[in-house]
């Protein structure tokens, strides 16, 4: 007895088999797409730091001028005038555009271009008050909620000179914003484009300077040294007082030149008896304010300041 096979069943001429097979493949590409929503929502919602690094004029309880470009060169003609007491900055902003709170932790600068392989390090940071957003923390560890931002501000001049003594083949270096971020493997870094390249002998970021004084110079060290952090939001900031820059102008009127660093500590702290101040820290930064005078060399301006007369 002979038995045919009956005809595959079909809907408007196709057959139900294929009807099927393309139901399922539908089903799986909307399948892969309600997948590849849902990361996409995890990544928008979750946090997502955002890494900016500019330069930074910092004035003490004057104020700050930043460039927001990103670049590392500044021309500070187009922001304002700034006196003579002054430190030059890193300023690492971290933004958190996400839906949820992220930690963020040593902050700090990225390096490459010297003999070792890239790496990152964390400058001393400041921390700044009463400047809105561009004030500061010098906290190492910092939860930044969603829609908010931190910022940093580091002395990386403290550390760019050794830096370019590392350099491969006495070439530039580079910089970028480092942060490393709880939950992460890998540290987020500022923008590879806006990478500060920093050339050999290089001293400052400002094109619209030649030369720097003597008393910026020993300023800024001695400010640095007797900068301490307020250990409480009410407390006033650690920063040191008017009164250190008129000791540092009264102890170089002694001098027509340079002298030697012991003659000059002397004289700081002849003058800081005299105006009774808090008395600033001095000892042990013989090393370090006659190799920063040494280091700018070159482009150092006169003494600038005239002898005065001693009484008999």
């Amino acid at each position: 007895m002979l038995i045919s096979a009956s005809a595959s069943p079909a809907v408007l001429g196709v057959p139900v088999a294929v009807l099927a097979l393309a139901v399922s493949l539908l089903s799986f590409a909307v399948a892969l797409g309600a997948l590849g929503w849902q990361i996409t929502k995890h990544r928008l919602d979750g946090g997502r730091p955002k890494v900016y690094l500019n330069v930074a004029v910092w004035e003490p309880n004057s104020k700050i001028m930043v460039n927001r470009s990103g670049k590392w060169e500044l021309n500070t003609t187009d922001l304002g005038e700034s006196g003579s007491e002054n430190i030059e900055l890193a300023q690492l902003v971290v933004e958190n555009p996400g839906r949820t709170a992220i930690t963020v932790y040593t902050p700090g600068l990225a390096i490459t271009g010297t003999e070792k392989p890239a790496y990152s390090i964390s400058p001393r940071a400041f921390e700044v008050r009463g400047f809105g957003a561009d004030s500061s923390t010098s906290d190492t560890s910092v939860r930044i909620d969603p829609y908010d931002r931190v910022t940093f501000l580091l002395d990386y001049w403290s550390v760019v000179p050794r830096l370019l003594r590392e350099a491969k083949g006495g070439g530039s270096i580079r910089l970028r914003g480092c942060i490393s971020v709880a939950g992460r493997a890998k540290p987020c870094l500022s923008s590879k484009r806006l990478a500060w390249h920093i050339p050999p002998g290089a001293w400052t970021a400002r094109r619209d300077i030649q030369e720097i004084s003597p008393f910026t110079v020993i300023w800024r060290e001695l400010f640095k040294a007797n900068t301490k952090k307020p250990s409480s939001e009410e407390e006033v900031d650690g920063f040191p007082s008017y009164l250190l820059g008129v000791i540092v102008r009264t102890a170089m009127q002694k001098f027509d030149e340079r002298p030697s660093v012991e003659e000059f500590i002397d004289a700081l702290e002849q003058a800081d008896r005299r105006y009774e101040s808090e008395h600033f820290r001095y000892e042990g930064l013989s090393f370090i304010m006659d190799e920063s005078l040494d280091r700018h060399k070159g482009h150092l301006s006169t003494w600038a300041f005239t002898r005065t007369k001693r009484s008999t």
